[in-house]
């Protein structure tokens, strides 16, 4: 499932414009949107996820533009884990993750044996079946977070969506969810998410976007994109560049910002 964005851009009223970006998300790919706060990458991710509407451009899913696609056939090809999220209703965990399931059910929700099984084994995956009966208003932000992605998950959607997805999460569970999400890669999805941890992007990624105000400064793979000099002029900071014992690049302070 191609998703493309073809010279898409937006306009605010306060002033900031996202000039026209254009690229391609292949199906099977881990696409990271970098960039320093105010560089566009959650107006980018926006318009991706179809909660905003291009100004010029469009964005694609298989050549046809996402807001044309009826709300649960778009919910079937396309999961999404928000940044934050508030839910007023004190339901359980095993509820709200059931809800990633509406999709595929009628116009009486009823969870069917594929659906029970599909929820079983995220839950189980995600570490959260000791959760399953426990209040969402319970959790604390990490479980509260990894609970928004069993719900995508079970959704079994070709695109997943993920706006700083290790937001409230420990290193374990940040770890657990990035590899998570590279299994997702490689049985054939296609992943799109914001990250600030360059290091998380050079490590997961296989493509990068590199936002700096409203424009895109560079495309490509991450190992290609993020350079220290290219750090330097986006980021405004001096990191080293470090080789681990396997070869792949380490980014980490050091040297002397002139």
């Amino acid at each position: 499932m191609l998703l493309e964005i073809d010279k898409a851009e937006y306009n605010y009223r306060q002033g900031f414009h996202l000039h026209p970006i254009s690229f391609e998300v292949e199906p099977g790919t881990f696409m990271v949107l970098l960039g320093p706060n105010g560089s566009g990458k959650s107006t980018l991710f926006s318009l991706i996820n179809g909660t905003r509407k291009p100004a010029a451009g469009f964005v694609h899913i298989n050549g046809r533009e996402i807001s044309s696609y009826p709300g649960k056939q778009r919910a079937k090809m396309m999961g999404m884990v928000p940044q934050t999220s508030s839910i007023n209703f004190d339901y359980t965990v095993g509820e709200l993750v059931s809800m990633g399931r509406y999709p595929y059910q009628g116009f009486l929700p009823y969870e069917s044996g594929e659906d029970k099984k599909i929820i079983d084994r995220i839950l189980g995956r995600l570490d959260l079946e000791v959760y399953r009966d426990r209040s969402i208003r319970s959790l604390s932000g990490g479980e509260y977070q990894r609970v928004l992605l069993a719900r995508v998950l079970v959704q079994q959607t070709e695109i997943l969506l993920l706006d700083e997805p290790g937001n409230h999460l420990d290193l374990k569970h940040q770890t657990m969810l990035l590899g998570l999400l590279r299994e997702e890669v490689r049985s054939g999805k296609t992943v799109v998410a914001v990250l600030h941890d360059l290091n998380q992007a050079l490590h997961y990624a296989d493509q990068g976007v590199l936002l700096d105000g409203g424009r895109c400064i560079a495309l490509g793979k991450p190992c290609e994109i993020l350079t220290p000099d290219m750090i330097k002029q986006v980021f405004e900071v001096t990191l080293k560049e470090y080789r681990s014992d396997d070869g792949s690049v380490i980014f980490g302070l050091g040297g002397e910002d002139t």
